[in-house]
């Protein structure tokens, strides 16, 4: 069972629901997600927060909970789409294009993805959509002069938590 609550309720529903003084906090695209939870009771509270990371952790530890990185997960991950967006592998490959400009392709993935994979998937979306005529994956690798980057969840947490609060 899952209790979404806003930020200023979340330690007071905490002790009252779970008698804990544990929450913790997980970098999300704009703010962080907390959460906290009893497994025998089966109770997760959740709280979408504005706030970075680092300010949500102060105030939370302010408000007398003792705050770790993490987050508690569901049996339905379908439920926490926040969850989900902190554990994104983004991958970006840069091409020549017809254009003046050279393209960039962007994509995401839920494990660590190779090069090789990433340009499968630009190369299956390309021949979907239509945008590449009838080559060989090998050609268009050859062709497109490829240069691709893998981001893990780790290096944007680390990009956001080099930013200034909004």
């Amino acid at each position: 069972m899952t209790l979404h609550v806003p930020f200023e309720q979340f330690s007071k529903t905490v002790a009252r629901l779970l008698g804990s003084k544990e929450a913790y906090v997980s970098a999300r695209s704009a703010g962080a997600v907390i959460t906290a939870g009893d497994g025998q009771k089966g109770v997760i509270v959740v709280c979408n927060s504005d706030h970075a990371p680092a300010a949500a952790k102060s105030k939370l530890s302010s408000a007398g909970l003792e705050v770790y990185d993490g987050v508690w997960k569901l049996s339905d991950d379908a439920e926490c789409e926040q969850c989900a967006a902190s554990e994104a592998y983004i991958a970006a490959v840069a091409y020549k294009s017809a254009e003046t400009m050279p393209g960039v392709w962007v994509d995401a993935h839920r494990a660590m993805p190779t090069q090789v994979q990433v340009l499968r998937a630009m190369y299956d979306e390309f021949r979907e959509t239509g945008e590449l005529p009838d080559v060989s994956f090998e050609e268009f690798v050859r062709l497109s002069e490829p240069n691709v980057v893998i981001v893990s969840p780790n290096e944007i947490q680390s990009f956001l938590d080099k930013k200034p609060e909004a």
